[in-house]
């Protein structure tokens, strides 16, 4: 069973030489443009603000410097997750890595699957360490309780946020441990 793991100052050399098979990185898009039917009528097309491109970009630059570095990531097909994790991507290929495999899948789409996002992943991410996951609220939140074995947790994630859950052996639902949230305020970004 999955679980939270609380951060003390004494702990911090053990959390950073913790195994794991797989770290997953769950991204809520970054801010968007307000919903308006006129501009959008097709919700799915509503694009990131200047100032979310601008806010995760920094994010991003903060998670990369931090070792957040996945090298598969999948994406909700909207806009703003594409966004959000074309973002993501050309930062992390910025750094001095080859760029990530960026996949987009209606698993993470609003109304998204989490069991075809873990088959997803299990199967095209090509045995990588580090994964990441671009998507919307509130699914986002209910996928991360399945994931740590806890469904009826409630959990936000801001928009630009970040939750990094481990797997010790298997990617499954309830096999993971909450390592870390944060948000775009917390780090500044």
């Amino acid at each position: 069973m999955g679980h939270v793991s609380f951060y003390t100052p004494g702990k911090r050399r053990a959390l950073r030489r913790r195994r794991y098979a797989v770290r997953v990185f769950i991204v809520r898009h970054a801010p968007a443009e307000p919903s308006d039917a006129a501009k959008w009528p097709n919700d799915r097309v509503r694009p990131l603000t200047k100032q979310g491109r601008k806010q995760f970009r920094r994010m991003a630059r903060l998670l990369a410097k931090a070792g957040v570095l996945p090298t598969w990531i999948a994406t909700s097909p909207y806009t703003r997750a594409q966004e959000t994790a074309k973002i993501w991507v050309k930062v992390l290929s910025t750094k001095g890595t080859s760029a990530p495999t960026l996949v987009s899948t209606d698993a993470l789409a609003p109304e998204g699957n989490l069991n075809d996002l873990l088959e997803l992943t299990r199967t095209q991410s090509a045995g990588a360490t580090m994964v990441g996951w671009v998507g919307h609220s509130p699914d986002l939140e209910v996928f991360l309780a399945r994931l740590v074995g806890a469904p009826q947790a409630r959990i936000h994630l801001a928009k630009g946020g970040v939750a990094c859950v481990d797997f010790e052996e298997k990617l499954e639902e309830g096999a993971g441990e909450l390592r870390w949230v944060v948000t775009p305020d917390l780090l500044g970004a």
